[in-house]
């Protein structure tokens, strides 16, 4: 997950960078296609990718890009509108969607242990949400929405991820997703109905062709990396521990926004940060929710 969260900085980077010229359409348009030119490419060194594709559960892939496709909206609303650092610890939630869909879905349950971690990673994030519910008003429900979205979407992606390799997953994928968002690039972002941020954030360059280039290419990279590297992830731990392991990226993106985007670092979050943590390493190093079984399940 090491790889996810630089990833998962560079699109930040990217990300308030386009916003100053593109829609969030178009600028999750230009990952897909960066996606899609990175697996053609793979694809043509490697035809079996192209046969895997073939062979592939459509109706999954489908289900799975569409929604994906809106968890990543409200991702690219969440990082280009807020801190950082309140993006990141907003995600605590994931373990706990992750722990509620594995028991729905699949009958799965966190082993009794892991709920103590689970327990402080709601603890520690509902304080720091708290801080920013009067400045950030009802669109705070965005992020949240995506995090329900996006774990769903994970647990999906697992399903996948023991039928077929990770690059024709995100190959199909990016295929799905930029005719969606190029639909939505063709309609208008103002379909989208999002609200405005009460807060400002600023870009990491001036506008320029050259930053635009820049940051064109560190989309569609970065977008390529993070779903790789979240694909792996869940060939090796269960949906719950997975989410968990995510919640580490809180400090490096609240570090990350301070040194770079000049987001000042809130002193009173930083105990609720810290319980946050020991509930993400606790839930990632106790839940044994039977990875096994619930292939059998499944």
């Amino acid at each position: 997950m090491a790889g996810n969260v630089f990833a998962y900085f560079l699109l930040a980077v990217a990300i308030r960078q386009l916003k100053l010229d593109l829609s969030y359409p178009e600028i999750l348009a230009i990952r897909s296609a960066g996606g899609l030119a990175i697996g053609l490419v793979l694809g043509w060194h490697d035809r079996r990718l192209f046969r895997e594709v073939w062979r592939s559960p459509l109706q999954l892939h489908l289900a799975r890009s569409a929604l994906h496709a809106m968890g990543a909206i409200t991702v690219v609303w969440s990082v280009a509108n807020l801190p950082l650092g309140l993006v990141a610890s907003i995600e605590f939630s994931g373990p706990l969607f992750a722990a509620a869909l594995g028991a729905i879905a699949f009958g799965t349950r966190p082993a009794r242990f892991a709920w103590v971690g689970l327990g402080l990673i709601f603890a520690g994030a509902a304080a720091i949400v708290n801080q920013y519910m009067d400045v950030v008003g009802l669109a705070i429900i965005i992020p949240f929405s995506g995090v329900a979205i996006l774990t769903c979407t994970n647990i999906m992606l697992g399903l996948l991820s023991e039928r077929q390799s990770t690059h024709s997953i995100l190959l199909l994928m990016n295929m799905i997703q930029l005719v969606i968002f190029m639909t939505l690039s063709l309609l208008g972002a103002d379909t989208l109905r999002l609200p405005p941020s009460s807060l400002t954030t600023t870009a990491l360059f001036t506008d320029g062709t050259a930053t635009l280039l820049l940051a064109v290419v560190l989309m569609a990279v970065s977008g390529y990396m993070t779903q790789a590297s979240l694909s792996q992830a869940t060939r090796h731990g269960t949906a719950v521990q997975v989410a968990a392991l995510d919640t580490l990226r809180i400090p490096a993106l609240a570090v990350a926004g301070a040194l770079l985007f000049g987001e000042p670092l809130n002193q009173s979050l930083l105990i609720p940060s810290a319980i946050i943590m020991c509930g993400a390493i606790l839930t990632t190093y106790l839940d044994r929710s039977k990875r096994g079984s619930t292939r059998t399940t499944r």
